[in-house]
């Protein structure tokens, strides 16, 4: 589950709605709203884990393993650098200085592309809404930070 406090509005979480008839669980993605139930969203929503459909549906180009977003700029067909993953050594860059809290997931991602450009990284749910974003829910053990995309991008 995701801590209110790392969640703003707009952030594109999982909330399980409940159980089919063969017990998986139902999933929705969902925009975090503001609402007199926000606290109790938050509660029963899970993030979702970046990987090559969910990065490719925020709008980050492919090239060479490595993925990136570029803001724009008047006069450059393809942008000044903004944000890149490095699949060498596993990492994100801001404007090629490495960041030090790595984002994981896509509320992380949204939330640190806000605090450098001043807007929403525009995500398109439908792009990933058949693919299995949401691993099994662990809750006594962390994953390891640098085993982010070992899966999903090749």
């Amino acid at each position: 589950m995701i801590d209110p406090k790392e969640i703003r509005v707009g952030n594109l979480v999982v909330k399980i709605m409940g159980s089919d008839s063969n017990k998986n669980p139902f999933l929705q993605y969902k925009p975090v709203a503001v609402d007199e139930y926000f606290f109790t969203f938050a509660n029963v929503c899970f993030p979702i884990t970046l990987n090559a459909a969910v990065l490719g549906s925020a709008g980050f180009r492919h090239e060479f393993g490595d993925w990136y977003k570029n803001r724009e700029a008047i006069g450059i067909d393809d942008g000044l650098p903004l944000l890149r993953y490095k699949y060498r050594n596993c990492k994100w860059y801001v404007n090629d200085m490495e960041i030090p809290a790595q984002p994981h997931h896509l509320h992380q991602l949204q939330n640190l592309y806000y605090a450098l450009t001043g807007q929403e990284l525009l995500v398109s749910p439908e792009a990933f809404e058949n693919i299995n974003v949401v691993g099994p829910i662990n809750f006594s053990i962390k994953q390891p930070k640098e085993k982010l995309f070992t899966h999903g991008l090749l």
